[in-house]
């Protein structure tokens, strides 16, 4: 098998997969990422495409069936950069959990709300520069998703309009139109399809941001939204230690800390833009130990210290 068939074989997963990085099936996701670095990975690759259809065809026909025109993004992108570096941006970047992973947990859990565990709303307004508005608005997709999956609506309604201004000074307002707006806000009372939604938007940011040579602010908008999934999941179990599924919190905890190589990874091929540069700086004293807690895992002893390490990351790139 060629290069050239191969590389368009890897287009097709890797667009699949964008597709499943907002179903949030982390596990699949990763055992296929495992499967294309194997030696023999041209025997691999047709049975892996296979793989990555059959969850297309069955999820097309599943819960969130009544809302597939809402769901259907038209817009066709072109990215600016290389196939080599987009297909190793992809494999990366689809390997970085959405927050709608944990989100969905603490929610299965019934821990209440607290809106203190989120970004005020209104920071938006402090946010100058590039690094900071990117950034954010990562930040405020993950916390829109813990309002929605609490039914907090006027909250949800505030973020998605401080998210909506954040993405027309980054210019990607087509991702948050006012016709999605309503459109999302109105599926509201239903968490799973709020998100998913929710993803897809993110996602078409992400490629629009591609598309115009914006890889970097791609890079901290992702960021954002992983730090403060992480920092508003572990707030959460820290003060409902007894939660009924800890122990599933704990573990989806680990696989998010474990994405910090992921991240790191993206911000080293673009050390050179000077605001990665400046999240990797950022983020160099907290990766060795969220590494740790990613691959051997943790328990309730630990969460002081992972509290601490998360808490100061989270307060010093959203300042």
């Amino acid at each position: 098998m060629s290069i050239k068939t191969n590389t368009f074989m890897m287009n097709i997963m890797l667009n699949a997969f964008g597709f499943i990085r907002s179903r949030n099936n982390i596990d699949f996701k990763q055992k296929i990422y495992q499967c294309m670095f194997r030696e023999k990975f041209i025997i691999h690759l047709t049975v892996v495409t296979g793989i990555v259809v059959l969850p297309l065809f069955f999820t097309s026909c599943g819960e969130h069936k009544e809302q597939a025109s809402d769901l259907t993004d038209v817009e066709i992108t072109k990215d600016t950069v290389k196939s080599e570096t987009r297909i190793n941006f992809d494999l990366l970047r689809v390997n970085i959990p959405s927050p709608g992973v944990l989100t969905k947990k603490i929610s299965s859990a019934k821990i209440v709300y607290n809106k203190t565990f989120l970004l005020p709303a209104g920071k938006r307004s402090n946010y100058a520069t590039n690094y900071q508005k990117a950034i954010g608005m990562g930040a405020f997709g993950a916390d829109i998703g813990v309002a929605a999956a609490h039914n907090q609506s006027q909250d949800a309604l505030a973020y998605l309009g401080e998210i909506s201004k954040l993405a027309t000074e980054l210019g990607v307002n087509s991702a948050f139109d006012p016709e999605f707006s309503q459109k999302i806000i109105s599926n509201i009372s239903k968490p799973d399809t709020f998100q998913l939604m929710l993803d897809k938007a993110f996602d078409k940011a992400e490629r629009n941001l591609r598309s115009n040579q914006r890889v970097a602010t791609t890079i901290l908008m992702i960021a954002g939204g992983w730090v403060e999934g992480l920092y508003t999941s572990i707030e959460s179990l820290n003060a409902n230690p007894d939660a009924g599924n800890a122990k599933d919190l704990c573990n989806e905890i680990s696989v998010h800390c474990y994405a910090v190589d992921y991240i790191y990874q993206l911000l080293l091929a673009y050390k050179n833009n000077a605001d990665c540069a400046k999240l990797l700086q950022e983020m160099e004293s907290s990766k060795t130990t969220l590494m740790g807690y990613g691959k051997t895992g943790w328990d309730s002893t630990a969460l002081p210290k992972l509290r601490e390490i998360v808490s100061v990351l989270r307060n010093k790139i959203t300042a």
